[in-house]
């Protein structure tokens, strides 16, 4: 089955505040074969560079949109398709952003392989995944520890088993620092709490920073240095009082094989970059390897929910993100067959992802 069409949809909200939460402004690519079986991925980067390089029309060689280079190509020819990007962007990849517009395709292309096998993708990748997966929720630290204790206890009692907090006011005030942690930590009682420092510290501070930590019984500690500060994670690793993770901003494999070296513990592939569940199946393997534990980062649409949620549930150790961010584009852009009870994803056996996308929310927010 041949490849008919490709869509770019760009969703933005009408106010986008310059915060860590890229929930506001999001690009999904929507396939559709011969058929008319459809299928939906997401791209998590500058969702206008990104729209460009999958609209783009054939150029020079090496330099066209993805949408012109996988027209016309059957959908079971994962090899050919993927090499069919990487030579079709090589002028301006092979990593970056065209890397993260391959995201999308790929996400999209085992949504119809699930369809047209008519199973669910985690069948796909798995003999035996399972059908509920331990789900974190995933929201910006809030200002004051007091705002800290009462979200924490909000989310306790909706259920959640894992509690993770990020960037916001962290980083610069070690005592403000320490002050949050304890507040999540109080209100949590029993719940797992993680920490993303969104890339605040240096090595050193770090390391200092995760003493701090340690007797709160901190899950892990994310994102604390420069993504690319491998050296720095060696440090980290080393003689952190806490479990580290990260990856979430890293696109090429070889990117990886450098972080998973320095002794990682998370390591956090964002489906929507790294090249979609393709290569996030590479990556786990690496991860395997290196005995670190891969699990999802998926701050996005409830589209790379889904496709986290699937990939994760044909692991070994099951766990994915889940945002709770306030923006419609984040809790109401797709309908899922997917429900959340008791810290879980409850997974059914819909073909494909699971999702479909509410028309009315798309109309609402497309640039």
């Amino acid at each position: 089955m041949k490849i008919e069409h490709v869509e770019a949809i760009h969703l933005r909200l009408p106010t986008v505040l310059e915060v860590a939460d890229g929930t506001q402004d999001v690009l999904l690519v929507q396939l559709r074969t011969e058929d008319g079986t459809t299928g939906l991925g997401e791209v998590v980067s500058c969702s206008y560079v990104a729209r460009a390089v999958v609209e783009s029309p054939r150029s020079a060689p090496f330099r066209h949109g993805l949408a012109a280079i996988v027209t016309g190509l059957d959908v079971n020819d994962a090899a050919g398709i993927d090499a069919a990007m990487i030579e079709g962007t090589a002028w301006y990849g092979p990593g970056g952003i065209a890397r993260h517009a391959m995201s999308g395709v790929d996400m999209a292309l085992w949504d119809i392989r699930g369809k047209m096998a008519g199973v669910p993708v985690r069948r796909l990748l798995s003999d035996q995944p399972v059908d509920q997966v331990p789900a974190y929720a995933s929201v910006l630290w809030p200002d004051t520890p007091s705002q800290v204790s009462a979200s924490a206890a909000e989310f306790v009692a909706a259920g959640y088993q894992f509690v993770k907090y990020g960037w916001g006011p962290m980083g610069p005030d070690a005592a403000l620092d320490v002050e949050l942690v304890a507040a999540a930590r109080q209100a949590l009682g029993d719940a797992a709490l993680m920490v993303d420092a969104g890339r605040a510290w240096d090595s050193a501070t770090a390391i200092a920073r995760s003493h701090a930590f340690a007797p709160y019984d901190v899950t892990w500690l994310e994102e604390a240095l420069h993504p690319y500060d491998f050296e720095g994670h060696r440090l980290l690793c080393a003689e952190s009082a806490v479990p580290i993770a990260g990856g979430e901003a890293i696109t090429l494999l070889e990117e990886y094989d450098q972080l998973l070296a320095t002794g990682l513990h998370y390591v956090q592939p964002d489906l929507g970059r790294v090249g979609g569940i393709s290569y996030g199946q590479r990556l786990a393997q690496r991860a395997a390897v290196a005995q670190c534990r891969p699990v999802p980062h998926a701050f996005g649409t409830g589209v790379l929910l889904a496709a986290s949620a699937q990939w994760t549930a044909a692991a070994a150790e099951p766990l994915t993100e889940y945002t709770r961010a306030p923006s419609p584009l984040a809790r109401d852009l797709v309908r899922h067959t997917m429900n959340f009870r008791d810290g879980h994803l409850y997974l059914d056996d819909t073909p494909g992802l699971g999702v479909e996308l509410d028309d009315e929310v798309v109309n609402r927010y497309r640039v």
